[in-house]
């Protein structure tokens, strides 16, 4: 039997909606999710950048890798645009 890949079980716990993201300020995000038997607290802070509070202590981990999946990084161009309503 071969072991599930960080990727394949980060798309797994995305379409078991096992991801849920809590906030979102600029680059400041935080998450809860749900992996084998516990839920885990993650995010992406300035100055600490990406963390959970899982085992594994990586920035790595499946839970990170989901989150990741589903936020994308606003340019400051983009941010100020949509601050005025405008798109890029």
């Amino acid at each position: 039997m071969t072991r599930e890949t960080v990727q394949a079980k980060a798309s797994r716990y995305l379409a078991e909606g096992r991801l849920i993201v809590t906030a979102v300020d600029g680059d400041h995000v935080t998450a809860a999710c749900r992996g084998n038997g516990e839920v885990y607290q993650l995010g992406h802070e300035p100055g600490r950048g990406w963390w959970c509070s899982c085992s594994a202590r990586t920035d790595a981990c499946a839970h990170l890798t989901a989150l990741r999946l589903v936020t994308v990084r606003a340019s400051r161009a983009n941010l100020c645009l949509a601050q005025e309503g405008r798109t890029a």
